[in-house]
């Protein structure tokens, strides 16, 4: 889904940078720099992409805090984090699943106050409830089906970027 919408971006020429991240625990909250704004999407970023690997847990608020803090000095007209997730946020010292939820939405009304909208990209099938309590009901898409990507992302950039 990212190399997909990187693509397009990087045909249309617009800044963007591509961040992973997992987590073990509140103390250890991995964030990898897999292409920054000022790097083009080259054969060693669609490498790096290639060679992320799902692993450990999802602390989304963490990693939307430190995103903001990346793209808030950009100097665009148009501030976005777009996250592509398949999964509901978790991690091993955490036992109440509604915590990290509500974490993740308290850091998306933090990053609108600094001017950053947040938009996400759900690739699972039962993410709607927790997604419209993260990001707002019209502030995610849900895609059900790994083969409708190519054609629903180029459409969700363009429908971000009017």
């Amino acid at each position: 889904a990212t190399a997909l919408l990187a693509q397009a971006m990087s045909g249309l020429g617009d800044p963007f940078a591509i961040h992973a991240f997992c987590s073990k625990g509140r103390e250890e909250v991995r964030y990898y720099r897999v292409k920054d704004f000022g790097e083009n999407y080259s054969s060693l970023t669609r490498a790096k992409l290639a060679g992320l690997r799902g692993m450990l847990s999802t602390r989304l608020g963490a990693a939307l805090r430190q995103a903001g803090q990346e793209i808030i000095g950009q100097a665009t007209h148009r501030k976005l984090v777009l996250v592509i997730t398949d999964g509901e946020p978790s991690d091993i010292d955490v036992a109440d699943r509604k915590y990290l939820v509500e974490d993740a939405r308290k850091a998306v009304h933090e990053l609108a106050h600094m001017g950053i909208d947040v938009f996400c990209v759900g690739l699972d099938n039962g993410g709607e409830s927790y997604l419209s309590r993260i990001f707002g009901v019209r502030s995610y898409l849900m895609i059900n089906r790994l083969e409708a990507l190519p054609q629903k992302l180029p459409m969700l950039y363009f429908r971000l970027t009017v």
